[in-house]
């Protein structure tokens, strides 16, 4: 099974048991694909799923742990996720294990994720989210790519961020284009990558409350800060305040200072090289004709 998300090829194999959980439904559907080609930039990740043996995290160093959902220990520049995948949350099911710059991930599963009988017995799928984000965000963290809170418009064949935090309007600006026929890479989560001299856009599957998820990518043509108003307009920011902005929205991973000063440098040259303005907005059609008029006029 192959997903690929933002030009990263996520090649999924499990030898021991059937897996459960097709991500060929819902909005994963168009992340699943049959062939890959080998476009520039493109990142291939063998994930091996195995059932049983999960390997002992005891003797490693912790970084960073969730209040009820995963940790994260490392050694050296080896890493181990531990988790759980169910969906009660309940108990530890799998442990990920993979290298700073992955290109395998041995994902080790526990009989928590087994169900059925006999030959019906299956194993649930682990390579969903969070441990698939989780693990595109440490492929991107040292490739010159980031995952961001945020929308993406396509505007006559130009990609733009609408980035904003949780609440901002992102899900909302989405509805808004899409009812005005325009195509919306994600309503929530986006990732850019630098590739070459160039950025581009991709749409991701982790969607919001409007539900939008598109695999593919277009040309990055600016930052919009989407923040609600008492009007529709727009409003030229400087490099330094696109980076204070892009940092709360950005999938940082904070607590590795390995792969931290890459991370902060992408967001430092994509602040520095990409046109950025606050939006502001009210939840009406007229935000499109504004945009629209921007983006005519360059």
């Amino acid at each position: 099974m192959n997903i690929v998300i933002a030009d990263v090829r996520f090649i999924v194999s499990c030898k021991d048991a059937p897996l459960l959980h097709d991500p060929r439904a819902g909005a994963y559907a168009p992340f699943v694909v049959e062939t890959m080609t080998q476009d520039d930039g493109a990142v291939a990740v063998d994930v091996n799923i195995r059932l049983g043996n999960l390997p002992s995290v005891d003797r490693y160093t912790k970084i960073f742990q969730t209040p009820d959902a995963w940790s994260l220990f490392t050694s050296g520049d080896e890493y181990f996720w531990s988790g759980t995948a169910e969906p009660s949350g309940a108990g530890l099911s799998c442990i990920a294990r993979f290298h700073r710059r992955p290109h395998e991930v041995v994902i080790h599963c526990g009989d928590a994720l087994m169900t059925g009988e006999g030959k019906a017995r299956m194993l649930m799928n682990p390579f969903s989210y969070p441990l698939d984000q989780f693990l595109l965000v440490y492929v991107l963290a040292e490739r010159e790519g980031a995952l961001f809170h945020a929308c993406s418009v396509d505007l006559d064949g130009k990609g733009y961020i609408l980035p904003g935090r949780s609440g901002a309007g992102k899900s909302t600006i989405s509805g808004i284009f899409e009812s005005k026929g325009y195509s919306v890479l994600s309503d929530d989560r986006v990732v850019v990558r630098k590739i070459g001299d160039a950025f581009r856009v991709f749409g991701t599957p982790w969607t919001g409350d409007a539900g939008i998820a598109e695999n593919r990518a277009l040309p990055l043509d600016g930052m919009l800060f989407v923040v609600h108003g008492e009007e529709n307009r727009l409003v030229k920011i400087s490099a330094k305040e696109a980076f204070e902005r892009l940092i709360p929205v950005t999938s940082i991973l904070w607590y590795d200072e390995k792969v931290l000063p890459s991370m902060l440098s992408f967001c430092e040259d994509l602040a520095m090289n990409m046109p950025a303005y606050d939006l502001y907005f009210r939840p009406e059609e007229d935000v499109v004709r504004l945009l629209e008029q921007a983006t005519a006029a360059g």
